[in-house]
């Protein structure tokens, strides 16, 4: 069931900046299994778990847990701008290797400014990076991105040739509740590639 007092106050939500302030305090870093169990950050079994149990919560299942990871977060940030007339673009980013990694991976939105002059990083699953944070351009948030991603890999020790392996796509609208699988399948298959040279 959705929990009514957190779809009363996303109803309310006005701005951007009222939804990383809804986000901030409502929706915790986790993910839903298969099963229906809550996934909390810290859990011991976390990640081993995600892979075989993730799946993709839609808008009503985020406000409905409270939790999301950075996937989740994202498509939650989708509706929020779609339905008030913004144009966006949701990007994911990996390491693509055709071999077993722990490499992160993330998924995040950009937003046009209203006004036409410029645009804005949604971020509110990277806890170091939770903000809103305006750009000249899409290009430029995909750039600054990009070179956030390449110094967070170093600390997993991410070798020069993995690097040379990262993929950045912009992506439209998943299935609700896909797998983990089902979810990576569909966002590297999106036809628009990004350059990142």
């Amino acid at each position: 069931m959705i929990d009514k007092e957190l779809i009363h106050k996303y109803k309310l939500i006005k701005t951007p900046e009222e939804l990383l302030d809804f986000m901030s305090n409502n929706i915790n870093y986790g993910y839903l299994g298969k099963n229906n169990k809550i996934y909390y950050f810290g859990d011991s079994n976390f990640d081993s778990d995600w892979y075989s149990e993730y799946v993709l919560e839609s808008k009503d299942d985020i406000l409905r847990t409270g939790i999301g990871n950075c996937f989740d977060q994202t498509e939650l940030e989708r509706c929020w701008f779609l339905e008030n007339d913004y144009e966006i673009k949701t990007v994911f980013v990996m390491v693509n290797l055709d071999y077993e990694n722990s490499y992160p991976t993330h998924a995040y939105l950009c937003y046009k400014n209203k006004d036409n002059d410029g645009w804005n990083w949604f971020e509110n699953s990277d806890f170091d990076n939770r903000g809103i944070h305006r750009f000249q351009s899409f290009n430029e948030i995909v750039k600054y991105q990009i070179d956030k991603y390449k110094e967070f890999l170093k600390t997993f020790d991410v070798k020069d040739d993995e690097l040379d392996k990262i993929v950045v796509k912009v992506f439209s609208k998943p299935n609700d509740n896909c797998s983990a699988n089902e979810y990576l399948d569909f966002v590297l298959s999106s036809n628009i590639n990004i350059d990142i040279d």
